[in-house]
């Protein structure tokens, strides 16, 4: 049967120790300096990718303000421009009325002028008919001086 003999014992822990000394040096070490690196490097970009997720939020926040100021500017322009058109609007209803008062004024002018004008005549056309009158009755006394005669 199997018998265990001391140098077989001695002999096979020697290979396991030189077995194990070997795979340290040539598989564990080299192994464990990789996954040490890759530890390294992964906490590197887990520590980029937090700043960039930072940096994107802070982008975020910074955009988003800038959205609200330019919707407060838009809202400001918008009041600014409503204001200037109802001072615009009120400006040209006060010169249009001005404008109408003038040309009212201007109308009741020229009435007054042409209502004098007609009472001219008129009054020229009472004159020639008065002297035409006074002549008639000058001829019709006349003939009626010299029937009574």
């Amino acid at each position: 049967m199997l018998s265990l003999d001391g140098w077989t014992l001695f002999f096979t822990v020697l290979n396991v120790i030189v077995l194990f000394v070997g795979l340290r040096l040539l598989l564990f070490k080299p192994v464990l300096k990789i996954i040490s690196q890759r530890e390294e490097m992964i906490k590197t970009q887990l520590k980029e990718a937090a700043a960039k997720e930072q940096q994107a939020e802070q982008l975020k926040n910074d955009y988003q303000e800038k959205l609200k100021d330019a919707g407060h500017k838009a809202e400001e322009i918008i009041a600014q421009a409503k204001s200037r058109a109802a001072r615009e609007q009120s400006e040209a209803a006060v010169k249009a009325k001005e404008e109408a008062e003038k040309m009212l004024e201007k109308a009741r002018e020229e009435i007054r002028t042409e209502q004098e004008q007609a009472r001219k005549e008129v009054q020229a056309d009472i004159a020639i008919l008065a002297m035409e009158a006074a002549r008639k009755i000058m001829k019709t006394g006349d003939v009626h001086d010299a029937a009574g005669k």
